[in-house]
């Protein structure tokens, strides 16, 4: 059944304006989800280091250096590699953050934070519209607009859409390529047009790429289309101008975007690749495989591609695009009859079957969709933001099925569903973030409480919080308020560690968990932390003379159903939602027993040293 939209450009328009504004007020909603306090530590990374940028740029002692100095070169102060830290992720968000700064002027942290997260809202939307261009060419206006619909309500898009980091960009990038690889499989126009279509086509891969190395899944995906483009018609001796075309336009988009992956020195010729940038690279690796880095204990523990499908079909793309795959893949849906609906006016007749060329630029973003997800459950670190970019391919997915549909049976009451599963995540992000409500609760106890973290591989409270509308903030060593310690819990499990816990303990006015980041995968992990098992174990049993006074877990607050999302991947839930917990010590701790207690836990696993 064909939308009314088919016949109406002007319905189509005031519809695809409608969704625009109503994503972008969703994603704009929810920019302080965490009081501006920087709790997502990979766009924590980017804040710190624009930071670093704008102090470069206001250095006198770099003034009279050249734009090619400023942009060409490796040795550019803007340049994020080398030193002691280093940095992984495309230099394009960095780089237009950094210009987006200076061009409004908020450049100290608590200005930039806003824009930088508006920046992000207003390209996910972009990603809205480019889904929308997409799916019109598989499935003509009013399947398009379902499409960009059911995107806009996707989970994990909304998500990603409050944070400045790298995901939005390449999920944009991603987004804006499908539309010249569908338009060079499906064929048409001059030989003029489908050059263009090509450098698009190159363009948009190499921002990709500089948003995120991952985006190197565009380049055998571009090839396919190339090859598509003659089948569809493309004389054969066209075909390599047109790779050349999309070629040059992908290493001169990637050159200026990405300026720092290269030594530099020659300007646009200085296409020697940086050692600094292959070195932070080989760094990650090293990192991603070190059995003692604590990131990495949550995948360690046990978490397999089954949890993944199912945390990408709930928490990813939302349980009805999942479901509205499943039934494209499976083809009864497919082939749906048409409903009783009065047709289309016959001035703007559609096709009843989609040409050959139509159908095979279906497989363009089913393509993209399946690279991105297999690219996920490949990775050891499998979180659902490495996948993202396959959920704008996903919904261009499945455009052809929505023009199937019968709308007012099936369609609307679906991107309804959707729409309202979708809710939960800009609910989140409605400042009631639960590190920041436990810092404002610990903010209300006596100066001079003492006050025990877990670790300092994870966010300790109180984090900076608000003091009202003027702008000021409290800082966690605001006037010495608190005495503040770390347990170290992730330390490897000997008995010193046993003294040093039982000791701690019996210093602290208050033991705070600020996730269950620990005490969710340790106990996962008995042959290498028994001792700290059995801590979580005693803890929560109330054998540790600890009692709990603030619990916190919004779950995933679904209207009029909340929803319980304990078991999901740890980076869904830990920057946004994570659980929070804080236990005052009772009268009746004993540290020398409690000691005794966590070695003999020790000693009974054989894991003593």
């Amino acid at each position: 059944m064909r939308f009314s939209f088919d016949s109406s450009n002007l319905r189509t328009g005031l519809a695809l304006v409608a969704i625009l504004c109503l994503a972008l007020a969703a994603r704009l909603a929810g920019t302080g989800w965490d009081g501006f306090a920087a709790l997502h530590p990979d766009e924590r990374h980017l804040f710190l280091l624009t930071q670093d940028m704008f102090a470069a740029w206001r250095d006198a002692a770099h003034t009279g250096l050249s734009w090619r100095d400023w942009w060409l070169s490796s040795a550019s102060p803007l340049n994020p590699h080398g030193g002691e830290g280093f940095y992984v992720y495309g230099e394009l968000p960095l780089l237009a953050g950094f210009l987006a700064g200076l061009a409004s002027g908020d450049t100290d942290w608590f200005g930039f934070i806003p824009l930088a997260r508006m920046l992000s809202a207003l390209l996910d939307t972009s990603s809205v519209f480019w889904v929308f261009l997409a799916a019109r060419m598989l499935a003509g206006n009013g399947a398009a607009l379902a499409a960009a619909a059911l995107y806009a309500a996707m989970p994990t898009a909304l998500q990603l859409a409050n944070f400045h980091t790298v995901d939005v960009w390449l999920t944009a990038a991603v987004a804006m390529t499908m539309v010249p690889m569908i338009a060079l499989v499906r064929g048409g126009g001059g030989r003029m047009r489908r050059l263009a279509r090509a450098a698009a086509m190159g363009a948009g891969i190499g921002l990709a790429m500089a948003s995120k190395i991952t985006g190197l899944l565009l380049l055998p995906v571009g090839l396919a289309a190339l090859w598509g483009a003659r089948r569809s018609g493309l004389k054969g001796r066209h075909l390599p101008g047109l790779a050349a075309v999309a070629g040059i336009a992908m290493l001169a988009v990637f050159r200026l975007a990405n300026p720092f992956a290269f030594e530099g020195g020659g300007g646009l010729a200085g296409l020697r690749l940086s050692q600094a940038w292959i070195g932070d690279f080989a760094q990650l690796a090293r990192l991603t495989a070190a059995p003692d880095f604590p990131p990495n204990w949550s995948w360690d523990a046990g978490y397999g591609g089954l949890r993944l499908l199912r945390d990408f079909a709930l928490f990813g793309a939302g349980p009805v695009a999942t479901l509205l795959l499943a039934g494209l893949l499976a083809g009864p849906l497919a082939g749906l009859a048409p409903s009783r609906a009065k047709p289309a006016p016959a001035k703007r007749p559609a096709p009843a079957t989609a040409p050959a060329g139509r159908r095979a630029a279906g497989l363009i973003p089913l393509a993209l969709l399946a690279g991105f997800l297999l690219l996920t459950m490949l990775s050891k670190v499998s979180a659902l933001r490495y996948g993202a970019p396959g959920l704008a391919a996903l919904a261009v997915t499945l455009a052809p099925l929505f023009a199937r549909l019968p709308p007012a049976r099936a369609t609307l009451p679906a991107l309804l569903v959707a729409c309202w599963w979708g809710s939960g995540a800009v609910i989140l992000h409605d400042g009631q973030h639960p590190r920041l409500a436990a810092s404002l609760w610990l903010w209300r106890l006596p100066e001079g409480t003492r006050l025990l973290n877990e670790t300092a591989w994870d966010e300790a409270l109180p984090t900076i919080v608000p003091l009202g509308p003027g702008g000021a903030f409290r800082w966690p060593d605001h006037g010495g308020h608190f005495r503040l310690d770390s347990l170290d819990i992730t330390s490897p499990d000997t008995p010193e560690k046993a003294d040093r816990i039982a000791a701690r303990l019996a210093r602290a006015d208050y033991l705070i968990l600020s996730s269950d980041r620990q005490s969710g995968v340790l106990p996962r992990l008995p042959a290498r932390f028994p001792m700290s098992a059995a801590h979580y174990a005693a803890l929560f049993g109330g054998r540790a003379c600890f009692e709990p006074r603030l619990e916190i877990d919004r779950g995933y607050p679904l209207p009029f159903l909340p929803f319980d999302d304990g078991w999901a991947q740890e980076p869904w839930r830990i920057y946004d939602h994570p659980p929070v917990r804080i236990f005052a010590r009772l009268p009746c701790y004993d540290a020398a027993r409690y000691a005794a207690f966590l070695k003999a836990a020790l000693a009974e696993s054989g894991a003593e040293r």
